[in-house]
């Protein structure tokens, strides 16, 4: 026994794995770093693959910053294109595509945990607090239960809406067995990770009257752009009384704006010849609901967004800004912050020194990362939004600001303008999606230097305000 335990294959085994170890928990000692070197090197390697000769209908390679927009496009699950999809892509262009989308959608950090952990026999804390970094309000401890659900939850939600649409595609539309599964593979994927990438040129607008095609992709943007830690809560404290702060703040904020964009939606565009004002009282109802729903923020459209009033760009421009839940597929600001920010001007307003909700009280430190975030995310926004619309003089300013915010909150939706920016357009809208998916506060904690503690306080003043 003693002998197999020396044996010189067990023990460059061990060294092997424990080397593994050692770099793996070094390479995550920093999360804040790691996460959106991880995104621009995996986005590279995509574009590369989607520059090959092999990924095109055509067979010719594809322009590399068109190649990086769209592999950026699908890592960050966002779904603008300067390029037709269905028509520009091949099978293995579009598989490449659904790769990055699922890679995207899951989280680089969390794929390569689950990589690691096939390798290694410890999951080390420098892991768990990689993962953590990259899925804010997740705690170390509480990552390998946690990751379990979100591999679990991901791909048996994705498998279910995928059979119904392949087989409701197949019955009901009549369309061939193998392009039926793959359709509602890819559109099972893509809408679950908030991506808003289809197979069809118009997008979803062919099917804005199929109850039974639409109301399955709401589902599944609904269900990934909650959040992972919503239903972590609702799965383990068994009761809606004791569900956390943070799902409750995000349950309430998702169905309040979802209802209300929906009811504005129908309103707005009741007269509209040119969206849903010649449809149906019912396919007009279907329409607002799945409009209110794919801009926060899945990207998917089954009406001409060009097309839309003015007052129906402005909200959607919001609801995209806002986004989902909290370590979901959604982008934006997220629900749960823009309520805290309500709160915090609500509590001033009512003169009481604490925020407060269900009988919670919100902590200073969480009160001061929500006005960052949305504060940070808007003069992102504004800044590189006039910058985009200075270096694109054949767009209209309204055009080219709805398409800024678009990229930032990774939704989508365009009015049809994206392959109209000039290359320097191009990139501009790559680094706000990319500055999107990772997040703000992420991205900039990674390029600063690294902080000392601070040991003292200076004399405190008040400031006039307002």
């Amino acid at each position: 026994m003693a002998e197999q335990q020396h044996h010189p294959e067990h023990l460059v085994e061990r060294l092997a794995v424990s080397t593994l170890d050692r770099l793996v928990n070094l390479l995550f000692a920093r999360p804040v770093q790691i996460v959106p070197l991880l995104f621009f090197l995996v986005s590279l390697l995509g574009a590369f693959a989607l520059s090959l000769p092999s990924a095109t209908e055509s067979g010719q390679g594809t322009p590399f910053v068109d190649a990086w927009f769209t592999a950026i496009s699908a890592l960050c699950v966002t779904g603008l294109s300067t390029l037709d999809v269905p028509n520009h892509w091949s099978g293995s262009g579009e598989l490449i595509i659904l790769i990055l989308i699922q890679l995207g959608g899951l989280g680089i950090m969390s794929a390569s945990v689950l990589i690691v952990a096939l390798f290694s026999r410890t999951m080390g804390f420098g892991i768990r607090r990689g993962l953590a970094a990259e899925n804010s309000g997740i705690t170390p401890g509480n990552v390998r239960p946690l990751l379990k659900i979100i591999v679990a939850f991901t791909f048996t939600f994705e498998a279910i809406v995928a059979l119904w649409l392949f087989g409701w595609l197949l019955l009901g539309h009549g369309q061939p067995l193998a392009d039926a599964a793959w359709n509602g593979l890819f559109h099972a994927i893509s809408a679950f990770n908030n991506a808003g990438f289809a197979l069809w040129s118009d997008n979803l607008m062919g099917f804005q009257s199929d109850w039974l095609f639409l109301t399955p992709i709401m589902a599944a943007v609904v269900a990934g752009g909650i959040g992972y830690p919503v239903y972590r809560d609702l799965w383990t404290q068994r009761g809606w009384r004791r569900i956390s702060l943070h799902g409750r703040l995000t349950l309430y904020g998702y169905a309040f704006l979802l209802v209300a964009g929906a009811l504005l939606f129908i309103t707005l565009e009741w007269e509209n010849g040119a969206t849903m004002g010649n449809m149906e009282p019912h396919a007009h109802i279907l329409n607002g609901l799945f409009q209110s729903v794919t801009a926060r923020t899945a990207g998917f459209n089954a009406v001409n967004i060009g097309e839309l009033s003015d007052q129906s760009l402005m909200l959607t421009s919001i609801l995209m800004f806002i986004g989902g839940g909290s370590a979901g597929t959604a982008g934006g600001v997220k629900v749960a912050t823009v309520v805290v920010i309500l709160l915090i001007i609500w509590s001033e307003i009512r003169g009481k020194p604490d925020v407060e909700a269900f009988g919670r009280r919100i902590g200073e430190h969480n009160q001061r990362r929500a006005i960052s975030v949305v504060a940070l995310a808007a003069v992102l926004v504004l800044g590189l939004g006039y910058l985009l619309v200075a270096l694109s003089p054949q767009i209209s300013p309204r055009d080219a600001m709805f398409e800024a915010v678009s990229a930032f909150a990774t939704v989508g939706l365009s009015t049809g303008v994206t392959a109209q920016f000039t290359d320097s357009g191009k990139y501009l809208l790559i680094f706000l999606m990319f500055v999107g998916r990772v997040g703000p506060i992420t991205l900039f904690a990674a390029l600063a230097s690294r902080g000392k503690p601070v040991f003292y306080h200076y004399p405190k003043e008040e400031v006039l305000i307002g």
